[in-house]
């Protein structure tokens, strides 16, 4: 009998992690109501109405101990109407539960596929997934399963090849919670990041990219890693492009990474797609993100000059960013886009950005510190030192106020005016700003940048806040001497 198409699997390294028992809590007898009034509005007399009525009201036993009892019949000769032959080994199994489980299983066992009557069916998997085959297939029955890192990644083939989308779902969220932060970053880049890519896991493809957010600058420079950028799929390294979360020196060097991409020799069909390739990857370069002078560079780089036509719209925006002062740029609405997102750059800059994470367990009256430095307009050059307070649910307990208060970190000898632009933003933009001018002295070193007036608590703790990234808040500043 023909079988589904098989996956390729690597080889994972030893390490211990924990067992997960995928179960929902104990559930005793429950009773819902079918009235067609919303159960807030239902009343004595609804009730005695749907008691009455030819339909009923729905009632539920205890569906964890009707899972267990299922899973008894497991591997169990009794009433098995199929066995299942995996790498020489015989499993007796039932069809209604793998058809109910997986449309892969009711494909195979309809008559279009096969024989339905076939009483023997051999499965031909991959070595590796042949070891955990018991464990994926008992899971069909009990809805239970142990997973350590051997066997996350296996199980996970098995589930996507038999399209068994609750295992997926475990499968996955166990290893971005206990795999993936744990492996070097070779193993995540090589085994998960390319099986996440390749069946397009975005949760997956996510947490890997994360990871190796933290080590960019090594990723994008070293020779290390040399191999492994430049032969990246086009898809993969957007992956990356698009990710504010990169630890990255600054937006220059990771355009220098692109055109090494770009111009990796070895590669035929990319060399042959060059200006295709160029104009969709400087969609996700930020070059507002650069200063007036790499801007210069990159007009200066032989990729520039021979598809100048591509630029000229991106360069025309970065330009006219640079021109306008702080306090300009929040009313431009050209200004809201992805490109004007920070990245977590470590050259010393006039901005910077700042996570405040998990923002649903912040106590109500608490304060996050960042602190941070940027450049000075004096010379010999010179650091300013800034703290910046973000009360993210109110300013004390019995405030309800989003409070964001910047502060001068240094005892000033003369007064220092600055311009800022401080913004909330998602993935994808800019979403509120608020800006202003401040003479910050001996006397006046914090000024309260009013973001309350954009943005209130009630908004950040609404259920699923468009403010909020994975229940992180995310804040950007960019400071700047007034001239």
């Amino acid at each position: 009998m023909a079988s589904p198409p098989n996956f390729q699997l690597p080889v994972l390294p030893a390490l211990e992690a924990p067992t997960v028992h995928v179960a929902d809590a104990e559930r005793s007898f429950r009773v819902t109501f079918t009235a067609s009034a919303p159960p807030m509005a239902l009343s004595p007399t609804s009730i005695s109405m749907a008691l009455k009525s030819p339909e009923g009201i729905d009632c539920h036993g205890n569906e964890r101990q009707v899972l267990g009892e299922q899973a008894k019949f497991f591997n169990n000769p009794l009433l098995s109407d199929v066995i299942l032959v995996v790498g020489g080994e015989r499993f007796y199994a039932h069809k209604l539960i793998l058809v109910r489980s997986s449309d892969v299983f009711e494909r195979m066992f309809s008559s279009e596929w096969s024989d339905s009557q076939t009483k023997e069916v051999e499965l031909v998997e991959d070595s590796l997934c042949n070891s955990v085959f018991p464990r994926f297939l008992k899971f069909l029955y009990g809805c239970h399963i142990k997973l350590n890192i051997d066997s996350t990644l296996p199980v996970l083939i098995l589930a996507d090849k038999y399209n068994v989308e609750d295992l997926r779902n475990v499968c996955i969220n166990f290893a971005c919670s206990y795999i993936i932060p744990k492996l070097q970053l070779k193993d995540v880049f090589h085994v998960w990041f390319q099986y996440a890519t390749k069946c397009y896991h975005v949760r997956l493809i996510a947490e890997c990219v994360q990871v190796l957010a933290e080590k960019m600058d090594d990723i994008t420079s070293s020779v290390e890693w040399q191999r492994e950028w430049v032969n990246l799929e086009k898809e993969q390294l957007i992956q990356f492009l698009q990710n504010s979360d990169l630890n990255i020196k600054d937006e220059f060097d990771l355009w220098l990474a692109a055109v090494k991409w770009l111009q990796s020799t070895g590669h035929p069909q990319r060399a042959a797609n060059f200006e295709d390739n160029l104009k969709e990857i400087m969609q996700f370069i930020r070059f507002p993100m650069m200063t007036s002078e790499q801007l210069c560079q990159v007009e200066s780089h032989t990729v520039f000059q021979q598809h100048p036509e591509l630029f000229q719209k991106a360069f025309m925006l970065a330009y006219k960013y640079h021109a306008l002062p702080l306090v300009k740029r929040a009313n431009v609405k050209e200004f809201m886009s992805s490109s004007f997102l920070l990245r977590n750059y470590s050259n010393l800059r006039w901005d910077k950005r700042f996570v405040v994470s998990q923002y649903s367990a912040c106590p109500k009256g608490a304060e996050v510190s960042f602190r941070f430095s940027t450049r000075a307009s004096s010379f010999p050059p010179q650091t300013w030192e800034w703290e910046l307070k973000v009360h993210p649910k109110g300013y004390s307990t019995n405030s309800d106020d989003f409070r964001v208060v910047l502060n001068s970190n240094v005892i000033l000898d003369q007064p220092r005016p600055i311009e800022y632009h401080l913004s909330v933003v998602d993935r994808n933009q800019i979403l509120h700003s608020v800006c202003g001018k401040k003479n910050f002295s001996k006397a006046r070193y914090q000024t309260d940048t009013e973001m309350d007036k954009k943005v209130s608590v009630a908004d950040l703790c609404q259920t699923d806040s468009p403010l909020l990234v994975n229940d992180n808040l995310i804040l950007q500043i960019a400071l700047k001497p007034v001239e």
